[in-house]
């Protein structure tokens, strides 16, 4: 698994070779440098990772080399882009990284401002041997031309483009193929628009300004994992109606998957009213039933817990009851976790999602979160996007959702969606990433469809007129047969699709 996350992030990066025919550069002579500080906020000194780097120098230097260094896997005798050079100072771990070039400089900067690089010093880390959490800050920057101590924006459309396919490509890398923490973890949603409690109302439209839309509605009812089909169906409950519909396509493992989610939710919201909501067990399947349904948005989350055609549970006991098992136990990741998630976008959810991913790093595989991080990146990178719009510290969240589970899907499909205003080709090829990982009944797939239709059509229309007729073909095949709860796509994401159709069609086809 070592050589996976590293070798992940190789693959992430174009060849290296490409990268310095552009900057013009025939030797390799050194653009900048830098000091990462490593260091454990929660142990005394001589116990952190100072003491454990004396110990064990070779397979630390080898964690650090492969979270941070990209190298050409083609051009072997080239130097990594960033790398990290000798002279490694003890104590907190002060390690040297070299720049060769703006691009390596770019990319370090990119993994630096998202938790990716924080991330993929834990995981290789812990893979050496050292189990504790990790801080990680830098200092004494030579750049040129750049003020000491500022890492400064990314340089240049070009070079941005470059940096955020790479990021991007640990989504889809073979190599990036790394075992699931979890059977079953998922992931993050879509702001739900919850006005009639409609079945799945959960629109994008703030993920995508220009489009006024986003990922299809989706809201099936998923059920009962344990009993049968039709005990399941029989059994009271506030989602009954909405199992009814799925029970009938109970051999989809999309329809399984949300009967198995909505079994938990209903079971959470059982032991949370019979208890009086003095009991906090049962916050632990809501987080359950949120994740598999692969819900994050903070309209999701309080639609599905508050809303009457939902849960309907008691908003004001439910805060009391966190607070009060946080005042007792302030390191409660579960309760810190459904705490973060009702919040709205914007910095503090950004910040109160970063806290959580700490404390349970710090905890742990005991933790009872942990298993449940690439939800948590991935509702982080969503919150970021939704934040900042800016696209690289997103997609660095993005890629640490994929280092937890490689084939979560809507970490998959919000990397797509995040590629779209950087580089229509990387968004084409991430979108049939997810398309190819995906359950043909998944909620986004006819929405990734369509948007294959338009962003194809704002290449050549007439070179990719069979794309063009095959995705929207399958879009609305695929919104036909969408299961029960799952919404159409919004017409601000088909209409766009419809007139590169119907423009491909008015042509004479050669």
């Amino acid at each position: 698994m070592a050589e996976q996350v590293g070798q992940a992030g190789q693959a992430a990066a174009q060849p290296v070779m490409e990268m310095f025919a552009e900057a013009g550069r025939e030797a390799m002579a050194v653009w900048g440098r830098v000091h990462l500080r490593f260091h454990n906020p929660w142990l005394a000194a001589g116990f952190g990772i100072g003491a454990f780097y004396l110990a064990n120098k070779a397979l630390t230097m080898l964690a650090v080399r492969r979270a941070v260094e990209r190298r050409d896997p083609d051009n072997p005798d080239q130097p990594a882009d960033p790398q990290v050079g000798e002279g490694v100072r003890e104590g907190s771990l002060l390690v040297p990284v070299i720049f060769y070039s703006q691009l390596g400089y770019q990319y370090f900067t990119s993994i630096l401002s998202g938790p990716f690089l924080k991330a993929c010093l834990q995981t290789e880390l812990e893979k050496v041997g050292y189990k504790e959490p990790i801080d990680v800050s830098v200092e004494k920057w030579e750049l040129p031309n750049l003020p000491e101590g500022g890492a400064g924006p990314l340089m240049g459309m070009m070079g941005e483009e470059r940096v955020l396919g790479w990021l991007a490509e640990l989504q889809i890398s073979e190599k990036a193929s790394i075992p699931s923490t979890a059977a079953g973890d998922s992931g993050i949603p879509e702001d739900v628009s919850s006005e009639a409690g409609v079945s799945t109302v959960a629109s994008w439209e703030d993920v995508e300004e220009e489009e006024k839309a986003g990922p299809s509605q989706h809201q099936q009812p998923p059920a009962q994992a344990t009993p049968t089909a039709q005990q399941a169906e029989l059994q009271e409950g506030p989602l009954k109606g909405r199992r009814a519909g799925l029970l009938q396509h109970k051999d989809s493992s999309t329809a399984q998957t949300w009967l198995e989610a909505y079994s938990c939710l209903e079971r959470g919201e059982a032991m949370l009213t019979r208890g009086g909501y003095q009991e906090g067990e049962g916050v632990e399947h809501l987080l359950e039933g949120l994740v598999l349904m692969e819900f994050g948005a903070p309209g999701d989350v309080n639609t599905f817990l508050y809303h009457q055609s939902w849960l309907h549970l008691d908003r004001p006991k439910l805060n009391q009851l966190t607070s009060t098992q946080l005042q007792v136990n302030p390191g409660s990741t579960t309760y810190l976790l459904i705490q973060a998630l009702q919040l709205p976008n914007g910095h503090s959810r950004q910040q109160a999602i970063n806290h959580v991913i700490d404390v349970v790093l710090q905890h742990g595989e005991t933790d009872p979160m942990y298993k449940h991080l690439a939800y948590m990146y991935c509702a982080l990178g969503y919150t970021i996007w939704q934040t900042t719009r800016q696209p690289a510290p997103a997609l660095s969240a993005f890629a640490s959702a994929v280092m937890h589970k490689s084939d979560h899907l809507p970490t998959l499909f919000f990397t797509a969606v995040c590629s779209k205003g950087v580089s229509v080709p990387q968004a084409i090829r991430q979108f049939h990433h997810y398309i190819h990982t995906a359950p043909t009944d998944h909620q986004w797939v006819p929405l990734a469809h369509y948007l294959l239709v338009t962003l194809f059509g704002q290449q050549d229309p007439s070179v990719h007129r069979d794309r063009i007729l095959h995705h929207y073909n399958m879009a609305q095949q695929a919104d036909r047969n969408r299961l029960p709860g799952f919404g159409p796509v919004p017409s601000g994401t088909t209409d766009p699709a419809r007139r590169v159709y119907e423009q491909v069609l008015a042509q004479p086809h050669k």
